[in-house]
């Protein structure tokens, strides 16, 4: 089924925004080296890691990220919650990969981050119009 005009009037322009955010592969290899560091990031490591040398591309590639995607904390970078649904929606582990990846980002406690709920069980579930 094809959307039509008046359907796809309804959608936010914030989520239009925060999808098309994610539409670039840098974007992508950001957030997923974010996930498997043990601890925040400081811009130059985080560089390195994920392989672009020009710092000025970098910096824009991370910028579109930040407050959304990326929280930024004492000049290091780690995911915010968006960040982890949308690596966990974009992984390609397999289904125990993904569940231990899901549990140790919840570890801390078992209300939802995102919204709330106890033992919430979504895989995706991000607030596209706030960070």
């Amino acid at each position: 089924m094809r959307p039509t005009e008046s359907s796809t009037a309804d959608i936010p322009e914030t989520a239009i925004d925060a999808l098309g955010t994610l539409a670039s592969e840098h974007r992508i290899a950001i957030l997923r080296e974010l996930a498997t560091a043990d601890e925040p990031l400081a811009f130059s490591e985080l560089r390195e890691r994920v392989g672009i040398r020009d710092t000025g591309q970098f910096n824009y590639h991370l910028s579109k990220l930040r407050g959304r995607f990326v929280r930024e904390t004492d000049g290091k970078y780690e995911l915010g919650h968006a960040g982890e649904r949308v690596v966990l929606a974009t992984a390609d582990l397999d289904a125990d990969g993904t569940a231990a990846f899901a549990e140790a980002r919840t570890e801390e406690s078992d209300e939802c981050a995102v919204c709330g709920e106890e033992d919430c069980n979504r895989v995706i579930h991000v607030h596209l119009s706030g960070a």
